[in-house]
């Protein structure tokens, strides 16, 4: 079991992160979300920090450290910050890719990519306490991450994205031919707005995942308090 001592508290204060509970806890958090924020300096004009202080006080509670031009020294530095930020508002932390990273900085759970290691290979490592995620595209992808130990797949691009370029967006039959395989929590990705929301609500994702809809506005803290009010509002609808 790994502990883990917040930054600037007493060694009694110590918790006990990806204990069963620990787990189940940071899950339910993860599955009520609405909101899954993925960060990414290049496509900001604002410190990552700083988005994911405002975007966690304004109630969201579900980010992902996405820093592809970080060196790795820094990806760890931003970690322990982000570790702050999570404890502080009660969020679910999660690391792009870097198992390493996610280990040593308490992070709740790592997300991969189908070009990462093999998620059985990282069950493996991680234990069964620790929250994995990945990435898929179609329903070989969906099946096969399931199977092999994920605890959530993130489906998409659901729209044309900045963030995969060289991935096909899926249209609604593609979403609506992957759905029925899954059977653990998913999210989607891939350029989705404030104005296109609603249509993915009606299939009941645990979360929607943003990058420049969050990184790209002028008024971060209302734009995600918009954006959880449309979940709110819609959410009770379906089910």
């Amino acid at each position: 079991m790994i502990r883990y001592l917040r930054i600037g508290i007493k060694d009694s204060d110590m918790i006990d992160l990806h204990s069963a509970s620990y787990k189940s806890h940071k899950m339910d958090v993860l599955k009520a979300s609405g909101v899954y924020f993925v960060t990414s300096t290049e496509l900001s004009d604002v410190p990552t920090l700083d988005l994911l202080d405002i975007f966690l006080k304004a109630g969201g509670k579900l980010f992902q450290l996405r820093e592809k031009t970080f060196s790795k020294k820094k990806l760890f530095e931003t970690g322990l910050l982000a570790r702050k930020l999570a404890d502080k508002y009660d969020a679910v932390f999660i690391v792009n890719d870097d198992i390493d990273v996610a280990l040593t900085v308490g992070a709740d759970g790592v997300h991969l990519g189908q070009d990462d290691m093999p998620v059985a290979m990282a069950r493996k490592l991680l234990g069964e306490n620790f929250i994995l995620g990945v990435s898929t595209h179609n329903i070989e992808e969906a099946v096969m991450a399931q199977k092999q130990g994920a605890d959530y797949i993130n489906i998409g691009p659901v729209f044309p994205t900045q963030t995969k370029p060289h991935v096909s967006a899926l249209d609604a039959k593609g979403i609506e031919t992957i759905l029925p395989h899954v059977h653990i929590p998913f999210t989607f990705m891939g350029g989705i707005k404030e104005d296109n929301m609603a249509v993915l609500l009606k299939y009941k994702p645990s979360a929607l995942a943003m990058v420049t809809e969050i990184t790209k506005s002028v008024d971060v803290d209302n734009k995600v308090k918009r954006l959880l009010s449309i979940v709110i509002d819609i959410s009770p609808f379906l089910s």
